[in-house]
């Protein structure tokens, strides 16, 4: 994530994410369109929330039943002991962000995997159709629900109030249906 709001509504309209060297995920085609929230997939207590990447929910967007994986925010120089300076310079937060938040990771993932789906003809994994900002009503809802993409920033941290707008990023994913792979196993996806 950038570092302010405004960035990151630019950064969550790129063609293509992240920006840096690398493998990329391309952003949903459909991201204009409404989301029918169906059900929450994560059946975690709130207690083993925190901490998580995120919530995944179970969505229908224009009549195509996905998984929607919603990130928390994240902030990245939390993780700056991770990386070295390059060239005897500091590494900064955007390349931090770029390759330890997890929204990122997972689009350089996706990106990876598209790339070796191709060199090999087959699908490797369950597909991905890309990333998109939610809207603000989607935001809304998930408020409602209860739910607040902040809970691991203190209120008053300065990454926070600088970073506070920025949109609700998420990762559009083919749904699997694991009663259907497991019926018999009890398997219950938390």
């Amino acid at each position: 994530m950038a570092q302010g709001a405004t960035a990151n509504w630019r950064l969550l309209r790129s063609k293509e994410l992240p920006p840096c060297d690398g493998p990329k995920l391309g952003m949903f085609a459909h991201y204009r369109a409404p989301i029918e929230w169906l059900e929450l997939l994560q059946k975690s207590t709130p207690e083993s929330q925190s901490g998580s990447q995120g919530f995944v929910f179970k969505v229908k967007i224009l009549s195509q039943v996905y998984a929607l994986k919603i990130f928390k925010f994240y902030k990245p120089s939390t993780e700056r002991h991770l990386m070295s300076d390059i060239d005897g310079q500091k590494v900064t937060d955007n390349d931090l962000a770029f390759h330890t938040d997890p929204f990122y990771a997972e689009c350089r993932a996706y990106g990876r995997i598209k790339v070796a789906e191709k060199a090999r003809r087959r699908q490797i994994a369950a597909r991905c159709h890309g990333f998109m900002p939610l809207k603000r009503k989607d935001e809304l809802f998930l408020a409602e629900m209860g739910i607040d993409p902040w809970e691991d920033i203190p209120e008053d941290d300065e990454y926070r109030i600088q970073a506070e707008g920025s949109p609700i990023r998420a990762i559009v994913k083919e749904f699997v249906d694991v009663e259907a792979w497991y019926p018999s196993s009890g398997y219950s996806g938390g």
